[in-house]
């Protein structure tokens, strides 16, 4: 099962002792070079994270209640990828729900791991362009949004003074502002 570890470290058993539909969580009982160690390990679902540019130099970015840390966090919308959907259509799902706005060009920027170390979960970023409004949001229970705008020059502010807190959208933003940044500089030379 180990295809890339190195000499001397095998899987002995692996026993789920937790399951929700948003979380697994397993024991596997590793044999590292003889030594016997329990390592726990979770899967969570895949989500996608999306950054809606409003024009070159405006966000549309959602002041969201947290029940966790009980405050209400500046982030972009993100959500789970649904089962039967791609990551794109989550994002653009999620666009839609948090904020009632659709986009006419929705760009992926890759995706990344929050943790290697425990979690298994994949977070996809998107950039969206051409924004318009096509109805109101379809918000969860859970779910407590305020949209609004902010500029590139906000934004960027907040996360250097560590304002923004929710790590999707601090990876979503930075990803999405310099695809931003170089897309804007290829405009301007091919100009």
């Amino acid at each position: 099962m180990l295809r890339n570890a190195p000499d001397g470290w095998k899987i002995d058993s692996m026993k789920k002792v937790y399951a929700s539909d948003l979380l697994e969580l397993y024991e596997d009982n590793l044999d590292i070079n003889g030594k016997e160690k329990i390592y726990i390990r979770g899967i969570r679902k895949d989500y996608s994270t999306i950054v809606p540019f409003v024009s070159n130099d405006t966000i549309l970015i959602i002041r969201s209640y947290r029940h966790l840390v009980d405050s209400v966090e500046i982030e972009v919308p993100s959500g789970y990828v649904d089962e039967g959907e791609t990551p794109k259509e989550a994002a653009i799902r999620e666009l839609k729900e948090e904020t009632g706005y659709v986009a006419n060009d929705v760009i992926s920027l890759g995706d990344y791991t929050l943790d290697y170390s425990m979690f298994e979960q994949k977070g996809n970023l998107f950039a969206a362009y051409g924004l318009f409004k096509e109805g109101n949001q379809s918000l969860g229970i859970m779910e407590n949004i305020q949209i609004e705008t902010m500029s590139v020059k906000e934004i960027r502010q907040l996360l250097y003074e560590g304002k923004i807190l929710n790590a999707a959208t601090i990876v979503a933003l930075y990803r999405a502002l310099d695809h931003h940044e170089h897309l804007t500089m290829k405009h301007k030379t091919d100009t």
